[in-house]
């Protein structure tokens, strides 16, 4: 579009032409301002620092035209400078970011002495945090470029115009360096870097910068909240004598289910797929699922026989047993036999006796072992305590008996050494791990790790604990922390309440679980084809109880033929 500016047609034509540079120029600045929000938008809100790369280097590359970048980003420890992008058009050699790892090994920042490395062009850039430009990389006095050189005449290239900028973030913390090679023009020829690519790369590399600071303070804030976790668990793990690992094994088991699930490809279990972020949010409620034992009694959790109090009641049981024994060895001297006869029909309320002491020695031997505990307690086995613990008489002023109310509550437990209150003390603890985890405000992408953790005793029948869950509510996340939580109780062995199970044992009976509706098949399934019971028994099992496994006869356990 032409103005009339003048009836002079030269003064006309040439105030035109000026208007168009100042035009075109306007225009351009206000699409480098644009592209520079745009980039800004882009990389506040970007997380993936392989992504955030690319972005550096693709804004880079179609602001200069330059034909060769590198990306270094400083390592964790502050000693070297390792490759995340190495981009060169020319040779068609693309690497880093989004395109995999480069592979290529770190620039040292220091010599062997610790000094700062400053005779390179890009560790200089490092140390001194300012950044360098040259027309002709190859006329420098001040650096070392020998190696550039050498892979110049290596690949047939040629360095030429160089721009190295620092990565700074607000603290002028230099977080990296961005290296850019051989701007060129319109007509494809190297040129040098321009104050307005400077200004613009150095704006880049700032919110670039800005990015990775931000990157690198979200790993940080979840690194410390993992550690914490792990922390918590553990001093959760020092208060028992016996699971001391529990907690540690559970989250690896968790982690190791989940990563090979990932890899599955056939199977009921191959259309599922985990995040990186359900990946660590799911190994979260693996190490937070005990949590709520934080307010569980050391004596509810290391209770280890039916009798166990400050000391094993058991103890006290056998005295009993022994005055008893005493008192009616005195009898059969002191006594008739009809009168002993009697008196021994009186007290033990039964007719069958024949010699007392073999009949005492006989039923304290029951006894210990009731005490001990087991998976199941038949019915007679507690009529026969109950029968018991009705041996109750006086003689000369002494109370003679075996067993008092609180034993007799203890010793009719069929399962395990907890009687009904000791239990729901223990089962409370997913309830605590439930109120003390959603009270935190967890990152909305972790927002899950409360529900998974507080329902690993939940089963897909509906009769778990503490709400009574069914399938329909419970999530695969909540199903594999329950099959990692109760193999590695069953396959322990420092479990005061049991004796060490052998694997076989183990698995028969959570494909009893499966078929009970307490476990997912799909999973039970999964978890032995893929062998990871075998995997982790290697790991944490004794040789002596990892034993022959059938695994088409532990599925029949819950698989009808």
């Amino acid at each position: 579009m032409n103005y009339q500016f003048s009836y002079n047609n030269q003064v006309n034509r040439t105030l035109n032409t000026v208007v168009k540079l100042f035009t075109e120029l306007a225009e351009e600045q206000l699409a480098h301002i644009t592209q520079l929000t745009r980039i800004g938008q882009a990389l506040s809100s970007e997380t993936d620092l392989n992504k955030i790369f690319d972005m550096i280097l693709d804004e880079g590359i179609s602001f200069t035209k330059a034909d060769a970048a590198t990306i270094y980003k400083v390592s964790d420890d502050n000693d070297y400078l390792e490759f995340e992008i190495v981009y060169n058009a020319t040779m068609k050699m693309r690497q880093g970011g989004s395109h995999g790892p480069v592979g290529w090994p770190p620039v040292a920042l220091y010599d062997e002495e610790g000094n700062p490395k400053l005779n390179h062009i890009v560790t200089s850039v490092y140390h001194t945090g300012k950044g360098n430009c040259f027309d002709d990389v190859y006329e420098t006095k001040d650096f070392d470029i020998s190696g550039t050189i050498a892979t110049d005449k290596r690949t047939n290239y040629r360095c030429k115009s160089m721009l190295t900028i620092p990565l700074k973030d607000h603290e002028d913390t230099v977080l990296g360096v961005i290296q850019f090679i051989n701007a060129m023009d319109g007509d494809n020829e190297i040129v040098t870097f321009n104050e307005e690519h400077r200004a613009m790369l150095t704006s880049l590399a700032s919110q670039a910068a800005i990015a990775l600071s931000n990157r690198k303070l979200i790993d940080s804030l979840e690194n410390l909240l993992m550690q914490f976790m792990r922390s918590i668990a553990s001093a959760i793990e020092k208060k028992s004598k016996y699971s001391s690992a529990h907690i540690t094994r559970v989250a690896e088991l968790t982690d190791i289910i989940a990563a090979k699930i990932n890899e599955c490809k056939t199977g009921a279990l191959k259309e599922v797929s985990f995040t990186e972020v359900e990946l660590k949010e799911l190994s979260m409620a693996g190490w937070m699922h005990d949590i709520g034992k934080i307010i569980t009694p050391e004596y509810v959790m290391d209770k280890s026989t039916k009798l166990e109090r400050i000391i094993d009641g058991i103890e006290l049981v056998k005295e009993r047993f022994d005055k008893l024994i005493t008192l009616f060895k005195y009898l059969k001297l002191k006594l008739s036999e009809s009168q002993y006869q009697d008196f021994v029909k009186q007290s033990f309320h039964r007719e069958d006796i024949e010699d007392v002491s073999q009949f005492l020695s006989s039923e304290r031997d029951f006894l210990e072992k009731l005490n001990a505990g087991g998976e199941y307690v038949p019915d007679d086995s507690i009529a026969r305590m109950i029968a018991l613990s009705e041996i109750d008489f006086e003689y000369e002023d002494q109370r003679f008996f075996i067993l008092d109310e609180t034993d007799k509550k203890n010793l009719q437990i069929q399962r395990g050494t907890l009687n009904p209150d000791e239990l729901k003390v223990m089962q409370a603890h997913v309830s605590v791990t439930w109120d003390m985890l959603s009270e935190l405000t967890f990152p909305k992408k972790y927002q899950n790790v409360a529900f998974y953790a507080a329902t690993h005793h939940e089963t897909l029948n509906g009769k778990g604990y503490p709400k009574g869950l069914d399938a329909e509510q419970l999530p695969i996340q909540s199903r594999i922390i329950a099959i990692a939580d109760i193999f590695e109780a069953l396959t322990s062995a420092d479990r005061p309440y049991k004796t060490p199970k052998t694997l076989s044992e183990s698995l028969t009976i959570m494909g009893f679980m499966a078929k009970d509706g307490h476990l997912d098949k799909d999973l039970l399934d999964f978890f032995l084809d893929a062998g990871i019971y075998l995997e982790f028994a290697h790991m944490h099992m004794d040789a002596q109880y990892i034993d022959n496994i059938n695994i088409d006869a532990i599925k029949s356990k819950y698989r009808s033929a």
